[in-house]
């Protein structure tokens, strides 16, 4: 696989790891109390990206595409500031359109198991496994079965600039591991720049609660496509990518609680069964994001 497994792993892990720069970049606040530390994490993400035509499929028509992703863990106490986090995930990308090439749908549904470090803030995962089931058309098949796993760390350069190194692995995956890599570098107390591939952002912070950003990001994931009509797409793998950016604002009302809105241009959405052969590439369209 090319960028998509980083856009599964390094969005966790580049996101969790650097997420919440203004916070994260400075020293940690001193360790809460064990009951102040959230005993549940929980994470709804739900966009949308208008239609837009397929190139060397005009005639399909445009398709829309609606994704939600969600994910609960539960935050076990190992030693120190080490966690155990054990939960669930469900992500789904829909579209408007479907044929034997193109999915109404690709959905996974996983377990989470991560090894994390609890900055004072956030929980930044140093091993994260999703053993579960990637699939299309609503049919789930025993080599539909897959586990991803990320590994990673954070390393302090100075007070102002953080590194990020480490592995995504995915055994389904055209490319079965990629390195992960990035910088985050606090500018000064208002501005933020995270250099974490494939989420970079540029932030303007104003006051703790709030956060304004331009930023791009790739999203999708490799599932085992349902049995079709067609014999290059009965069953075998399909990578997706989605490549877009846009501007938006984060805003923090209580400690433990963000809410996230985005706007901007899906530049382009890939569509490519990497072993079979068909490779689709959609043209650009708008995009929304909470």
């Amino acid at each position: 696989m090319r960028l998509a497994l980083l856009a599964g792993g390094l969005m966790v892990l580049g996101g969790m790891a650097f997420g919440d720069e203004k916070r994260v970049i400075q020293s940690p606040p001193a360790l809460q109390e064990a009951g102040q530390i959230p005993l549940w994490s929980l994470d709804l993400k739900s966009d949308y990206t208008f239609g837009s035509r397929i190139m060397k499929a005009g005639d399909f028509g445009s398709q829309a595409e609606y994704h939600f992703d969600l994910d609960a863990l539960r935050n076990l106490s190992l030693f120190g500031k080490y966690y155990l986090q054990i939960g669930v995930d469900h992500e789904r990308f829909a579209f408007s359109h479907s044929n034997d090439i193109f999915p109404y749908a690709m959905s996974s549904v996983s377990a989470e198991i991560a090894i994390s470090y609890w900055t004072g803030d956030v929980f930044f995962p140093l091993l994260k496994l999703e053993p579960g089931i990637y699939f299309t058309r609503d049919y789930v098949t025993r080599n539909s079965l897959d586990i991803p796993m990320r590994v990673a760390m954070g390393i302090k350069i100075n007070d102002n600039i953080y590194l990020v190194l480490g592995l995504a692995a995915d055994p389904l995956a055209q490319t079965p591991a990629l390195p992960i890599g990035g910088v985050n570098w606090k500018i000064n107390d208002k501005l933020n720049f995270r250099a974490v591939f494939p989420k970079p952002r540029l932030s303007y912070i104003p006051n703790e609660a709030l956060e304004l950003f331009v930023a791009g990001e790739i999203q999708g994931g490799v599932f085992r496509n349902g049995p079709t009509n067609d014999r290059r797409t009965n069953n075998p793998l399909l990578e997706y990518s989605e490549y877009r950016a846009g501007f938006g604002a984060s805003y923090t009302p209580k400690e433990n609680i963000s809410l996230e809105a985005t706007a901007g241009w899906s530049l382009q959405r890939d569509l490519d069964y990497f072993r079979a052969g068909p490779d689709y590439k959609s043209k650009g369209a708008p995009y929304i994001k909470l």
